[in-house]
């Protein structure tokens, strides 16, 4: 097992012994869980709290769009509330953030290290019941997002193509939920914890799906989809209708396989080593 430790922190020297982060949170709930992530892995392997510091850039009731259901800040605690080991992470809201450095910057007191994976990784409490319903599928698509991002590959389906996703897979006999953005957080986390899988594009709730180790199957040909999900199938030579969802079953297999080998690794890297 100390094999096991050591290959995954070798490369975190300039990381070890260092208790402080300072990060720039956005609007979206995926960028705060990136920094959490990365902070109680610190204060795991550091063995000792870590000080993070969320820099929000807006006041603490900011409503990002007028039909969001709460604000960015309450989202970002009502999850923050259900990590692992909650209280080995320090951690201190600043609202209406003035530090443009940091604002250029997104992120200080750490150094990035693209080989290891599990430096940004970390769980949601494991007493969480994630026992899947029967053919539930969970989707969110970009489509209905208040700012699109045409130029880039979160947008490798246009929105009838989701749509006609959505009613084949009705079609096969899954159960289809979808989620976004005016969805509660709370219903949000549920939706995904009892879901058999997840579809979407790459952004929204991925680090949820993440942190409870779901199978997930995420729609982009980006590099960025393996940085943040690893352990998801990513659709990096595109999507087709017609041609990938005749393998659909075995591509949630080839999810769930993934998701569960993650999910043994890094537990016993947390409870093992």
């Amino acid at each position: 097992m100390s094999n096991l430790w050591h290959h995954w922190i070798k490369d975190w020297r300039d990381n070890h012994g260092e208790d402080t982060i300072r990060w720039k949170t956005t609007v979206g709930i995926g960028d705060s869980m990136y920094g959490l992530n990365i902070a109680y892995m610190r204060a795991f392997v550091n063995q000792k709290p870590t000080k993070f510091q969320l820099h929000f850039f807006h006041d603490k009731d900011y409503v990002h769009h007028y039909e969001d259901p709460e604000s960015v800040a309450s989202r970002v605690e009502y999850i923050r509330d259900r990590y692992m080991w909650k209280d080995i992470v320090d951690i201190e809201y600043v609202y209406n953030s003035t530090d443009t450095k940091l604002y250029k910057q997104f992120y200080q007191g750490i150094t990035r290290h693209k080989n290891s994976e599990l430096y940004r990784y970390w769980a949601l409490d494991p007493t969480l019941s994630t026992s899947p319903r029967n053919r539930k599928i969970v989707l969110w698509r970009p489509t209905n997002n208040m700012t699109q991002q045409v130029s880039n590959d979160k947008h490798i389906l246009l929105d009838w193509e989701w749509q006609r996703l959505i009613d084949r897979l009705e079609d096969f006999g899954y159960n289809v939920t979808e989620i976004d953005y005016r969805t509660p957080v709370r219903e949000a986390l549920y939706h995904i914890r009892t879901c058999e899988c997840c579809i979407s594009y790459e952004g929204m709730w991925h680090y949820i799906s993440k942190n409870l180790f779901k199978p997930h199957i995420v729609i982009g040909t980006s590099s960025i989809s393996k940085w943040h999900t690893p352990a998801a199938v990513v659709t990096s030579k595109g999507f087709y209708i017609d041609r990938d969802l005749k393998k659909l079953d075995y591509t949630i297999e080839a999810a769930t396989e993934r998701s569960e080998v993650y999910k043994k690794l890094f537990f016993r890297f947390v409870n093992g080593w």
